[in-house]
């Protein structure tokens, strides 16, 4: 095996590892206490908006980091501060995020993927990308339940600009977030049917959407 194949195995072991370790080490405890609305009640209730400051920073650090699941942080805020106001504070933070994954991958990510992939096949990816329509790829992986934390640290390849990646990144992550915030405050008040009705919309929605690419691909 070739000193490159070494690295390379290296390299990936590193951060399956770590990813890891943020998540046990991490990722555990913060789940754990937004899954307990007592405690995140009383703690939101006793701190106010340095309270909220906190969460904000929770759901940046659970972004960033692509292997913790944000749907408890989405849950816990609409418990707490209802469907909209939730989705609204839990899609800022998540776009701050976001942001900040974008601008290091656009730093670095290209690099380490040519180290940890050939040049041909990075050039291929870069070659799709851009022949899929890149803007179009960004809005599908913020709307759709695709992997979107992921997805923002490779987000250099649509070659936005700043203020774009943030403006589309904020719209297009607000309907999902606001799925789950709205299943928070609905398990809440216990209308189960308004759930239920709701969650069926978002699906028949998803699958209208996905429907319509797939018909119409001229639109890439």
């Amino acid at each position: 095996m070739s000193k490159t194949s070494l690295k390379r195995i290296a390299v990936v072991i590193f951060f399956v590892t770590f990813l890891a370790a943020v998540f046990f080490c991490i990722g555990k405890p913060i789940l754990a206490f937004v899954s307990d609305q007592a405690s995140f009640q009383a703690y939101i209730d006793s701190r106010g908006v340095w309270g909220w400051i906190m969460f904000c920073c929770l759901v940046v650090i659970q972004t960033m980091s692509t292997c913790i699941p944000g749907t408890p942080f989405y849950l816990a805020a609409g418990l707490v501060l209802g469907a909209v106001k939730g989705a609204l504070l839990c899609d800022l933070a998540a776009t701050i995020g976001n942001t900040i994954s974008f601008i290091l991958g656009r730093k670095y990510g290209s690099k380490l993927l040519y180290f940890l992939f050939s040049e041909e096949k990075m050039r291929k990816v870069e070659d799709r990308i851009d022949s899929w329509n890149p803007i179009l790829i960004h809005i599908l992986f913020m709307l759709l339940p695709l992997p979107k934390d992921t997805y923002a640290w490779l987000g250099y390849y649509s070659k936005e600009n700043l203020p774009t990646w943030i403006i589309l990144t904020y719209i297009c992550r607000f309907p999902h977030i606001f799925i789950y915030t709205f299943g928070g405050a609905m398990i809440l008040e216990k209308n189960y049917t308004a759930l239920a009705v709701g969650a069926t919309i978002a699906v028949l929605v998803y699958v209208l959407l996905m429907v319509y690419l797939k018909r119409h691909p001229s639109h890439r």
